[in-house]
């Protein structure tokens, strides 16, 4: 089995598709994710003009301001995608899918002005907007186009999106504790005993599952744990270090 790594979790290599990160609350999903993204930032494989962008419904301090200090401003929001590493972006409820599609939108704009550019786009609460029987067209275009653009699309959700879009456009689904009822579910979708496989992530606090979609098969993981951050990095320590490429407006 193929490892399981930062890149093949985040960097749209154009070999695999995207992801899905699903658990009940307190599962430890949302560590791993911060955790795994804290790694990747500053990994030299993505290159200099890779950019990673969290979108938080949720609009939560104590969980992705460790990456970054989120900015609601949709706007600013831009902006900090053109120019930093990593984008924390807190929408509006009320208008939650016109400012994803805005920025879907936004992204396959940059890849065309820069071809040198990557992306990875972090949609947590993500089953808000993509339901078995729905899913907006700018995160269809994402599930379908993505990988053309090297944008890679990582959904999030508090249980297992089934969606026939995007299930045929992921790699990954790294599935922590959830519910018997969707076991039932993914093991119907996917022809594995979820049931059987899920006894193991009980047992082992904030362990997970990871599924290899486009292999069918699954390998138990141990938790992964947030690392103690040292001291607050000053702004003038990164200074120069991410090239300014983009010219949209």
């Amino acid at each position: 089995m193929t490892q399981l790594t930062l890149e093949r979790l985040y960097h749209p290599d154009g070999k695999h598709l995207g992801g899905l990160v699903a658990g009940l609350s307190g599962s430890g999903k949302t560590t791993a994710v911060i955790s795994t993204l804290q790694q990747a930032m500053k990994n030299k494989k993505f290159g200099e003009f890779h950019r990673f962008i969290v979108i938080d419904p949720k609009t939560q301090y104590g969980d992705y301001d460790k990456l970054s200090e989120p900015i609601s401003d949709m706007k600013k929001a831009l902006k900090s995608i053109r120019k930093k590493r990593m984008t924390v972006y807190f929408p509006d409820l009320d208008y939650l899918e016109q400012e994803v599609s805005l920025i879907v939108d936004y992204l396959f704009s940059l890849a065309d002005a820069e071809p040198k550019s990557s992306f990875t786009l972090i949609l947590d609460e993500a089953s808000i907007l993509i339901t078995p029987t729905k899913i907006p067209p700018a995160l269809k275009r994402l599930s379908v186009q993505g990988r053309a653009k090297k944008i890679k699309p990582i959904f999030i959700s508090q249980r297992p999106i089934v969606n026939r879009w995007t299930d045929a456009n992921l790699s990954t689904l790294l599935l922590f504790n959830t519910l018997p009822v969707d076991y039932d579910t993914l093991s119907k979708r996917w022809g594995v005993d979820f049931h059987k496989i899920g006894e193991n992530v009980r047992e082992k606090e904030y362990s997970y599952i990871w599924f290899d979609m486009e292999k069918g098969t699954s390998k138990l993981m141990n938790p992964v744990e947030l690392p103690k951050v040292r001291r607050r990095v000053k702004k003038k320590d990164f200074k120069g270090k991410i090239t300014q490429f983009f010219r949209l407006s």
